[in-house]
């Protein structure tokens, strides 16, 4: 059954609201291709975890992954900003059976790195190979998302996953399905024309928050906003750990 929205905020959406949490999955899905427009969300929550200090797992089942576009999100003055990138992770799977792979072993490679953050970009993808049964196609993918449920209960690690929002065959919506089963935390994002601008609406699941995506503003760098997310995630933290 298809989801109930809410009526659309006009306000920007409060983005602490929005960050992955620890030992759970999240599924990113939206317009593009394999939820092509939603990458930049999880692409600014990686820049947040290098520039912690802590390691970040990508699996790029898409094949497009650009390491460009994180550099991108560093502050200009960081001296050596591509060093950042040595703390992540890349793992590219051009197969079911390769993608099947770098989940199983991510389970090992989790344990030595202590990675904060797994981002799974565009694993639907290759499971809709027509030279793919539909049958291999649902168990491998079964047993990939029940190893990511269990990667991330086991190592209190955040897990996001990214798709597209809306299927576009009988196989892709079963996937679909299949990974908003599993997930824990969901963000929703629909591109709406307000006023002749093109904006980014979301809706986020459990906390039923909703609202736009804020742009920059001019005076605010992309670092400082991304600065100013960690300093409110990490007193959400804070509080969690009190608690």
């Amino acid at each position: 059954m298809a989801t109930r929205l809410p009526a659309r905020s006009q306000s920007p959406i409060d983005e602490t609201q929005i960050l992955p949490r620890k030992g759970m999955l999240y599924q990113l899905q939206g317009p593009g291709r394999a939820g092509a427009k939603m990458r930049n969300f999880a692409e600014a929550w990686v820049a947040m975890t290098l520039l912690n200090g802590d390691y970040v797992h990508w699996i790029d089942g898409a094949c497009r992954f650009d390491p460009a576009r994180i550099i991108q999100t560093f502050p200009e003055n960081l001296p050596n900003a591509e060093q950042l990138l040595h703390g992540l992770f890349i793992g590219r799977g051009f197969t079911v059976h390769q993608f099947s792979h770098l989940i199983t072993r991510l389970q090992t490679e989790i344990k030595i790195s202590k990675a904060k953050l797994i981002i799974i970009d565009g694993p639907v993808t290759m499971h809709l190979d027509s030279q793919i049964g539909n049958y291999e196609a649902r168990s491998l993918f079964r047993k990939s998302m029940d190893t990511l449920m269990r990667i991330a209960n086991e190592n209190k690690v955040a897990v996001v996953v990214i798709t597209s929002s809306k299927a576009h065959s009988k196989r892709h919506k079963n996937l679909l399905t299949m990974v908003r089963n599993r997930c824990q935390l969901s963000l929703l994002g629909k591109l709406r024309k307000i006023r002749g601008q093109e904006k980014m609406w979301l809706f986020h699941l459990p906390t039923n928050t909703s609202g736009y995506h804020e742009k920059i503003a001019e005076h605010e760098t992309l670092y400082r906003s991304i600065s100013r997310v960690i300093r409110s995630r990490l007193r959400i933290e804070s509080v969690e750990e009190i608690e």
